[in-house]
């Protein structure tokens, strides 16, 4: 086994494959301006704490001081060869300011203020075929350890979990189990269809909505559900008092014939979305970073030990981007920052790969045991909860991110899914404040201040739960970290 990486140095910046595909990072102006209500830079104090004179350019070398500071809380996106935004460089950008004009998202009323997760369904006896598509086959060239028959049986997580999670991540919102229970039935399938095999998802009032099911393109699964479906249904469950509704399923998904799989969709306006548990299985993880891989890359840089040390908060060290672009055949240079030279009290990001180092083994690789099954599923949790946190931002009609590297951004397969961070981004950091503080609470924009800080707690709280993984834990100390430099900042304004 290859020796564990150090993250001695970190990426705060996109890679140098992020010029070679075009894509454009926001300026540190234009990122400041982009978390306001105005969309223009904010009025930045100086050293001594005084914000008027100095002109212009003295104005600018604060702004750029400030946007640099924050990268040692909020890098920018990676941009690695397999990304999305490699794939789609120009991506519109979303600005607060965009986000509060868009005259078509939701905005949540008295009576509409709740956020609805509904449990995984039943799998009744008449359907009892389906629990066999749940079986993962683990790719080619996975190690015996890895199999279905050495891997410990691992329960879905509980639905308690994810409210207890989603709670505070959406700090503000009542969030609720769904009150009814659902079920895969039996459908009628009158004329056979070699495409499709149709199954249907009941509710207590005795609706029933017809599900198409087929082969799984790449037999990592036998069997995957259209997403499509699941929400058509969904949308008919949606209670009166919902703000927005999630719909777990332990199902794979696909959403259209081209798709090999799909971990979640959102319909915004609908108010819905789905997330599947499956392909974020443990068992699957040595077949991890794989998966829509459009580069013939040696074998060097497809070793699963190096793609599992680096799963967020580790995705920012320098080692590992770089070993990435270079198997790109990428060799212009970039600016690198170090995070012990931002000047900051306490970096979050060093602070998070240091709090995640401290809980995981040398040896990243899933170790079956009896005693293992809960880390596993901790592990198994901590993944799902991120996705189902992205499929309710877009419900609240936060767009894929291109500012920072941020829970929104989106991603192209499983390896860019587990290098993203559990964060908001300052930008949509600002979206969510004004969503809660005050179109949700009445409260003012000063309000917001505080109302960040109040999440933030409430999420390190909740990570305390599960800081025996790696992500928990990471998260908690990023959030730590990330309330003392607020704190400090506080304290040089007044």
């Amino acid at each position: 086994m290859p020796q564990p990486c150090q993250h001695k140095t970190l990426q705060l910046e996109p890679s140098a494959y992020a010029r070679e595909v075009g894509f454009e990072w926001a300026s540190p102006a234009q990122r400041l301006a982009a978390a306001t209500r105005s969309g223009r830079v904010p009025v930045l104090p100086d050293a001594s704490g005084s914000s008027t004179g100095g002109g212009r350019r003295r104005a600018d070398v604060r702004a750029d001081k400030v946007a640099r500071d924050l990268l040692a809380s909020f890098p920018g996106p990676l941009v690695l060869p397999t990304d999305d935004l490699a794939w789609d460089p120009e991506y519109e950008r979303q600005s607060f300011q965009s986000w509060c004009d868009d005259e078509t998202r939701n905005r949540p009323t008295r009576a509409r203020k709740t956020l609805y997760v509904a449990a995984v369904p039943e799998i009744t006896d008449e359907v009892g075929f389906m629990r066999e598509w749940l079986q993962a086959k683990p790719k080619a060239g996975a190690s015996s350890s890895s199999s279905s028959s050495s891997f410990p049986e691992l329960k879905t997580p509980d639905l308690d979990d994810y409210v207890a999670y989603l709670s505070a991540f959406y700090h503000g919102f009542a969030v609720k189990p769904f009150p009814q229970k659902l079920r895969f039935v039996a459908w009628e399938q009158k004329n056979r269809s070699k495409k499709y095999q149709y199954i249907g998802l009941a509710n207590e009032a005795g609706t029933c909505t017809r599900i198409r099911a087929r082969v799984s393109p790449d037999g990592v699964f036998s069997k995957q559900l259209n997403l499509e479906d699941v929400l058509d249904a969904e949308i008919s469950l949606l209670p009166h008092d919902a703000y927005a509704m999630a719909l777990l399923v332990d199902h794979d998904l696909y959403e259209d014939e081209e798709d090999d799989f799909c971990c979640g969709r959102a319909y915004g306006l609908n108010r819905v979305c789905v997330v599947s548990t499956a392909r974020y299985h443990p068992i699957l993880d040595e077949g991890a970073g794989q998966e829509n891989t459009p580069l013939d890359l040696d074998c060097e840089h497809q070793q699963q030990p190096q793609e599992q040390q680096h799963w967020w908060p580790a995705s920012h060290c320098r080692a590992f981007v770089e070993s990435q672009v270079a198997a790109a055949d990428v060799h212009r240079g970039t600016r690198i920052i170090n995070s012990s030279t931002v000047s900051v009290s306490r970096a979050p990001m060093r602070a998070a790969i240091q709090a995640a180092r401290r809980v995981e083994p040398d040896d990243t690789s899933p170790q079956p045991s009896s005693n293992s099954a809960e880390p596993l599923r901790t592990l198994w949790l901590a993944r799902l909860v991120r996705t189902v946190s992205h499929e309710l931002g877009h419900n609240l009609f936060l767009d894929h991110c291109v500012y920072y590297a941020c829970m929104m951004q989106s991603t192209t397969g499983m390896a860019e899914d587990l290098r993203q961070p559990p964060y908001l981004c300052p930008v949509c950091l600002a979206k969510l404040s004004h969503k809660v503080a005050v179109e949700l609470q009445g409260g003012s924009d000063a309000a917001r201040a505080a109302w960040v800080l109040d999440r933030y707690e409430a999420l390190a709280q909740v990570c305390d739960r599960w800081k025996e993984v790696g992500l928990f834990a990471g998260f908690q100390a990023w959030l730590r970290a990330r309330i003392e430099v607020i704190r400090d900042e506080q304290k040089h304004v007044d």
